[in-house]
């Protein structure tokens, strides 16, 4: 077995975990894998670079190949990159909190997630649907109760009343939401 077919089952093996990985993270909730585009892309590209190295055929076309894939998702990574707007600690010592995000992309979309802080096995949890609303206004007003509640209240002065005082239950070792074990929505 030569040295290029050698490299390229390397290349195509760690497209394999790049994959796997993406897979464990979405699937549990691990924000450090939690980037399906990106470990995706990463096994494309090296897919392309395993084929190049078979087939042969001179470096342009995969060159022009990965260029594109990696144009591709800078610009998805910058259309579709959350921010965090608030962070509300939980309760001291519970290595919880509960972060606002948002994704200022012509209406901006809205999510309230769970997060427990455990370095490289940190974990969200997704707390309340997305929604979009223009403003800030139509979030509710986060309360912890104890590390396993966790209060969504009305804005003072919101007459429509989404929220209505939900208690979410929690998990306090994961923070993963028990009760209702699916987001809450609030319209």
């Amino acid at each position: 077995m030569s040295l290029r077919t050698r490299v390229a089952g390397a290349f195509f093996v760690l497209a394999v975990l790049a994959v796997v990985g993406a897979l464990v993270g979405a699937l549990g909730h691990y924000t450090v894998l939690d980037r399906p585009v990106l470990l995706g892309t990463l096994a494309v590209s090296l897919v392309v670079l395993a084929g190049a190295l078979v087939f042969g055929g001179g470096p342009r076309g995969p060159a022009v190949a990965l260029g594109m894939i990696w144009a591709t998702v800078g610009l998805v990574t910058y259309v579709n990159s959350w921010q965090v707007y608030a962070r509300i600690p939980g309760p001291t010592g519970s290595g919880l909190e509960v972060r606002v995000l948002y994704d200022d992309w012509i209406i901006p979309d809205w999510a309230l997630v769970v997060r427990r802080n455990d370095g490289l096995l940190t974990r969200e949890w997704p707390l309340v649907e997305r929604f979009s609303s223009e403003h800030s206004d139509g979030l509710p007003t986060v309360t912890w109760v104890d590390p396993s509640h966790v209060r969504l209240d009305d804005r003072p002065g919101d007459d429509r009343a989404p929220w209505g005082g939900q208690v979410i239950i929690l998990d306090p070792g994961t923070g993963r939401p028990l009760k209702p074990d699916h987001p809450v929505s609030a319209f």
